[in-house]
């Protein structure tokens, strides 16, 4: 059963209280960043919201590492400009960064936004040589629903047999690996998700879904449902991740659950908890506002480093 006209409508009011928030949010997130490369706004697919950007440092010298970010909303808004300052931040350690934007729900249903993340990736890999991409060293991150669409990028790269049964048209699918990724405040089983009581969250997991309240039990339990936990391929496969949780958080949950899955898959992964300011949902987007945010992406940026020497050790000794 589909979403109802009332479903719709909260949901559209849902997407105006948030994309409010996010706007007022804008004006602490922005400073100025100086010496970086700004490709804004480029079209990646046809879709209201495919476009992403892309971010390098200013005369940089060899290839980088590509640094992914996908945006939050509770999958029914959220505003891809606003994650240019996060990004920023990567860039300035030597990251390329590719900020990448998506259909909101009603606009496309699962697994449409995972399809078009994919898309977008690609368009990124098609330019690598022009960009200064070094692909074999790729980080993948988002914020809230964009910490769950990282993850599901993690688990599609290291789980190939999803690309088929999500229909997932990808030509890196046999290249394309997932160094390592960054979560901010994720939730990575949609249906597990509704159990935090997290606000409207039953509405934004049916946003996602497309589905009535009553179909929801179809992905629960996979019966007749594409799956959609992406924490269901937290196996010894899965990437190296850096969990960010906040503490005042109901979704901090989310993020102990996938901690849990990845200590007992023996997956290299590190946990942060943001408190203060930046203590709310996915407040460590916000670093830059007080302590525990800076302290947040330091702490991230040198878990990523420290994958990727393990990474270069491993290949030097094979």
């Amino acid at each position: 059963m589909p979403l109802t006209f009332r479903d719709r409508l909260a949901i559209r009011l849902s997407k105006a209280y948030l994309n409010v928030g996010e706007v007022f949010l804008y004006l602490f997130f922005a400073r100025a960043h100086k010496g970086i490369t700004k490709r804004r706004g480029l079209w990646y697919a046809e879709g209201k919201r495919t476009a992403l950007d892309v971010f390098s440092p200013e005369n940089a010298e060899g290839k980088l590492p590509l640094f992914i970010y996908i945006h939050g909303g509770g999958f029914v808004s959220g505003i891809r400009t606003n994650r240019r300052f996060y990004c920023y931040n990567w860039v300035e350690k030597g990251y390329v960064a590719a900020n990448i934007g998506y259909d909101h729900a009603l606009d496309a249903a699962h697994p449409e936004h995972i399809r078009q993340i994919f898309k977008g990736i690609g368009f990124v890999l098609d330019r690598a040589e022009e960009y200064g991409i070094d692909a074999s060293r790729v980080v993948v991150a988002g914020d809230s629903a964009g910490g769950y669409f990282a993850a599901l990028v993690g688990a599609v790269a290291s789980h190939p047999a999803l690309y088929d049964e999500l229909g997932i048209d990808f030509k890196y699918r046999d290249s394309f690996k997932v160094s390592a990724c960054v979560l901010l405040s994720g939730l990575f089983d949609p249906v597990r998700s509704i159990g935090t009581r997290f606000p409207s969250i039953a509405l934004y997991v049916r946003a996602l879904l497309g589905v009535s309240s009553e179909d929801l039990v179809q992905y629960g339990s996979r019966k007749g449902g594409l799956p959609c936990a992406a924490d269901a391929y937290a196996d010894h496969d899965f990437p190296p991740s850096f969990i960010v949780a906040s503490k005042a958080d109901r979704l901090k949950k989310e993020s102990e659950a996938l901690a849990e899955e990845l200590k007992n898959a023996c997956v290299k992964y590190g946990y942060f908890t943001c408190t203060g300011v930046n203590g709310v949902h996915a407040g460590a987007l916000a670093c830059e506002l007080a302590r525990s945010g800076r302290e947040c992406l330091k702490e991230a940026q040198a878990f990523v480093a420290e994958v990727f020497a393990e990474k270069k050790k491993k290949e030097e000794s094979d």
